[in-house]
């Protein structure tokens, strides 16, 4: 009898043990409200849009997530984190592929959820740590710790800014794109490393890479409708970032650049447009295709840079931000434009952000920058500001009223100049 309770007892022990030893954590974030804006756009804006929706995301970008860890002894453990999109004013609660205009990618599978990150990887207390998967830049990473107004979703940020119109859209409102007109926000196909902090310093890096190289030759004349010849389809990119706090001081740089190289194949004669024909965009897809859309060859560089800093007066906290990103087209062919710069924007923006009271949150940014979209181009100058406040009725809810504007300067026949927005959002968060 004594053996069995000892028995039952060591086992009741070790299954608390290992229940102790790991844990799952399910999260998300529900943004809803009503979401206002006018707008000039188009060449020397001459499209007028105005939008007055029930929206959502404008604070937040609302999600679902489920992460975890294990204990694995000798202060290592392992983690994961998967992270879907959520849209509850939609019919499909969550879904859409991410895309990336300016890289000419997709993440799209085909399946009805938005997959914002999914990685798994290990960490060694006193070291750091790394993983795989789907997963935030460095440059992502180090602008949200720098970001007056915490990545949301309205117009006037210039640093975390939109790379489609958010006032044309069905969606009323861009919420966490996969990649916005400052940078590149998420990576698939991603290892990234990360060291714990020594004497104030952090150090991490990141290495994305989905290629595909075919040799293969076909003959003269084939066309795609026939054959498929070789070529490729590589993407990858590499980042790193640094930090460095000391007592109320925080300051962070991160750079990252991305090529993605698309070829026309391997063909024994000059090809011709019937025959290179690619389809969709996307780094996984096939280089040759019946039908499609036709794009020509292309080497594609995007690097891209931001440096940030705050400081916490105690009665507010400071920030400020630059970001840079320059985008340019290696490959010169007669279907291609010319070898040379495509686009070169920078930005640089700082704010405030304080508890008024112990529920009354606000925070205030300006910013300024300049582009230039083209080696022809005029280079277009434009502004940005937004005042935001937060009423917490709760740790875990919360009002929001938030204002933002943007203005573009004005230069003849070039697309994107005297355009300008501003967008109003009334809303309500809820964290779980």
């Amino acid at each position: 009898m004594k053996k069995s309770l000892l028995a039952v007892a060591a086992i009741g022990a070790f299954a608390s043990a290992a229940q102790a030893q790991s844990s799952v954590t399910v999260y998300g974030i529900l943004d809803v409200g009503y979401i206002g804006s006018n707008a000039k756009e188009g060449t020397n804006g001459t499209a007028k849009i105005q939008k007055s929706a029930f929206g959502q995301s404008a604070e937040q970008t609302s999600r679902l997530g489920f992460k975890g860890t294990e204990d694995l002894g000798g202060g290592a453990s392992a983690f994961f984190t998967v992270e879907l999109g959520l849209t509850p004013q939609n019919s499909e609660l969550s879904g859409g592929g991410a895309t990336d205009g300016v890289q000419r990618t997709t993440n799209s599978s085909g399946s009805a959820v938005d997959n914002r990150q999914s990685f798994v990887g290990l960490k060694k207390n006193g070291i750091g740590q790394f993983a795989f998967g789907r997963q935030y830049t460095p440059v992502f990473n180090t602008g949200a710790a720098t970001s007056p107004g915490q990545y949301n979703n309205v117009v006037g940020d210039v640093v975390y800014a939109g790379g489609t119109s958010v006032y044309a859209s069905t969606a009323t409102l861009t919420s966490g794109n996969n990649n916005g007109i400052g940078f590149t926000n998420r990576a698939s196909n991603a290892l990234t490393a990360q060291s714990d902090r020594f004497a104030g310093f952090q150090v991490g890096g990141m290495y994305a890479m989905n290629n595909q190289n075919q040799t293969e030759t076909v003959a003269a004349g084939t066309t795609s409708t026939t054959a498929a010849g070789g070529g490729n389809t590589n993407w990858n990119g590499w980042g790193l970032n640094g930090n460095f706090t000391w007592q109320k001081l925080y300051v962070g740089v991160a750079y990252q650049s991305f090529k993605t190289q698309y070829s026309t194949g391997v063909f024994a004669s000059t090809p011709t447009a019937a025959n290179v024909n690619l389809g969709s965009p996307a780094v996984t897809s096939g280089q040759i295709v019946s039908g499609g859309v036709l794009f020509p060859a292309s080497q594609i560089s995007d690097k891209q840079t931001l440096a940030g800093a705050t400081y916490d007066f105690g009665i507010l906290k400071a920030y400020a931000q630059w970001v840079g990103r320059k985008v340019q087209n290696d490959y010169a062919s007669t279907l291609n434009t010319q070898a040379g710069e495509q686009l070169n924007r920078n930005a640089q923006q700082i704010g405030v952000r304080s508890y008024i009271t112990p529920t009354i949150e606000s925070w205030a940014s300006i910013g300024t920058g300049k582009i230039k979209a083209s080696a022809n181009a005029a280079t277009l100058n434009f502004v940005g500001w937004q005042l935001g406040s937060n009423y917490y009725l709760s740790k875990r809810t919360n009002l929001y009223a938030i204002y933002g504007q943007t203005n573009t300067s004005s230069a003849s026949g070039v697309a994107g100049s005297n355009s300008g927005a501003n967008q109003y959002a009334l809303g309500v968060r809820h964290t779980f």
